[in-house]
């Protein structure tokens, strides 16, 4: 399959366990920009072949890959802010990569109306508007899915991170945030009454992702 189009990625977060318990945000992450990737491509580069060549592969690499960039970060020496020569600040991984991937990562939240309000990634963060524990699964598979789209080639893109995205019931959509989050016709608040809950309903909608995974299983940790 080749992609032709930018894709974003979209996480679900569930209420309770996943099988049987309803979606209440959807995280939505667009790729680094071109300008980008060519400042942290070492970094995003490395990661990728570690994800592999350490063992993680398809199981456990979504499940760590904002560990892994860190790790590979710190082992270069780079995960900090540091001096140049000439007494500027050169920005370090955590703050200039990092920092980049959580700006271009919004979160959908059910509203009791049953719409989808968008939040900023780090305002939800640091509201508290979602768990410790589903922030760390998000951002790792944020990170697995920015290093893959920045690293592989457009015809190994769909079938790698396809592939990943179906271990946590992510979507790959051509949708900005704003997009997937119109094509979202109910939220929690209806789906306890029995109408279609939101995964379905964006499928109704006539506006399908361009690859779809259903929501299964959270990200694997």
């Amino acid at each position: 399959m080749r992609i032709d189009r930018r894709l974003n990625l979209v996480v679900p977060i569930y209420q309770d366990e996943p099988e049987n318990s309803p979606i209440i945000a959807h995280v939505h992450s667009t790729p680094l920009s071109e300008a980008a990737v060519d400042q942290w491509f070492v970094v995003l580069g490395k990661t990728y072949n570690a994800i592999w060549s350490e063992g993680f592969g398809f199981a456990a690499g979504p499940g760590h890959a904002a560990r892994i960039l860190r790790f590979v970060a710190e082992r270069e020496g780079t995960w900090l802010d540091r001096r140049s020569i000439d007494g500027s600040t050169i920005p370090g991984a955590e703050r200039g990569l990092m920092g980049e991937i959580r700006r271009l990562t919004n979160v959908l939240m059910a509203q009791p109306d049953g719409t989808w309000g968008q939040v900023p990634w780090d305002v939800a963060v640091n509201q508290k508007m979602i768990s410790d524990e589903d922030r760390r699964e998000v951002e790792n598979a944020i990170v697995f899915f920015i290093v893959g789209y920045a690293t592989l080639n457009r015809n190994q893109r769909a079938s790698v991170l396809e592939r990943a995205g179906s271990l946590w019931g992510a979507q790959l959509t051509s949708f900005t945030c704003t997009e997937f989050g119109n094509s979202l016709k109910t939220s929690i608040a209806t789906v306890s009454s029995g109408e279609t809950s939101p995964a379905g309903a964006s499928e109704k909608s006539g506006h399908a992702p361009a690859v779809t995974a259903k929501p299964q299983r959270q990200v694997p940790v």
